[in-house]
């Protein structure tokens, strides 16, 4: 397994534990003080050992971490590692806007500036990770033409859409009906009035649209008997906006013509084929038996 000590200063902290975090799912081993030292133990030495045992240092590049005593000292380990085996073990990461060390300069650097996942691609080159797209939750939309992987992260962004939305509804009465197969990824928002009025709206994930969020103008409360041409207001595809858009719009309605008068309904209930629902009956099959041998001979007669 290969592995990299990182050197940084704690201001880049969250930052590296993110980097860590993405780079183990290649199967590098990642070195920083947060995961290898222990309460008692020395910090000098434990870091003069990690250098030491890892394949590389990948050192975090901003203005902070260059002015700090503990990054200079591995660095200089690192560059007494290197003129001992006489091949380059320091991988430049430069984050955030900085001159860079005059010892650095003609090494070439993973940029994380402007792009992340463009920097982690660089990164993980080195480790022989070549051509390699980095599907995340932030970036799935990217891939829905290569592969069905990034499915997973359309599902779970709206499980979390629906959840939120669901909590901006309750604070303000209205009612939620999730469309099903006729209308997926779909939302509806309604609430019936003092003035005797149904006012309601509907956001969807809309496929041809790269799943941006999308709203219809109407009076219906069941999503799926709403057309697809009728979402027509593009309000993007971030989550923070998606949001504060269905906050103002409950809000701006309410105040503009009462609180609903009626108790609020949540139909959230997700869609399941026969396939997804014999795998979720498996499921609670081996959640209620120890032995998995037994699970597995009552999965097989039921089949």
């Amino acid at each position: 397994m290969s592995s990299i000590f990182m050197s940084h200063t704690s201001i880049d902290k969250p930052f590296v534990e993110k980097l860590a975090k993405d780079m183990e799912k290649y199967g590098i081993r990642i070195w920083y003080d947060k995961y290898e030292i222990k309460v008692g133990e020395s910090i000098f030495w434990k870091i003069d050992e990690g250098i030491d045992q890892c394949d590389f240092l990948g050192i975090v590049i901003s203005k902070e971490a260059w002015e700090s005593e503990w990054v200079r000292k591995e660095v200089a380990s690192a560059w007494n590692k290197q003129m001992v085996m006489k091949k380059n073990v320091i991988l430049p990461i430069f984050y955030r806007d900085c001159d860079i060390p005059l010892m650095l300069r003609d090494i070439k650097y993973a940029d994380f500036r402007k792009d992340y996942y463009v920097g982690l691609k660089e990164l993980l080159k080195v480790f022989g990770i070549k051509n390699t797209d980095i599907l995340t939750e932030d970036n799935w939309r990217k891939f829905i033409r290569e592969n069905n992987e990034w499915k997973r992260y359309r599902n779970n962004e709206f499980e979390k859409f629906v959840t939120n939305v669901y909590k901006i509804a309750k604070k303000f009465k209205w009612s939620v009906w999730v469309g099903r197969s006729k209308n997926p990824y779909s939302v509806c928002l309604s609430m019936h009035n003092k003035a005797n009025k149904t006012k309601s709206f509907s956001v969807r994930m809309m496929p041809n649209n790269n799943y941006r969020y999308l709203v219809a103008e109407t009076s219906e409360i069941n999503p799926s008997n709403i057309q697809l041409m009728d979402y027509k207001v593009d309000i993007g595809y971030r989550m923070n906006e998606v949001e504060e858009y269905i906050w103002n719009r409950i809000e701006q309605t309410v105040l503009q013509y009462g609180e609903s008068e009626e108790e609020p309904v949540f139909f959230t209930e997700k869609h399941v084929n026969i396939d997804q629902m014999t795998d979720l009956a498996k499921e609670m099959f081996r959640k209620v038996n120890w032995n998995q041998e037994i699970i597995e001979d009552l999965i097989e007669s039921h089949a």
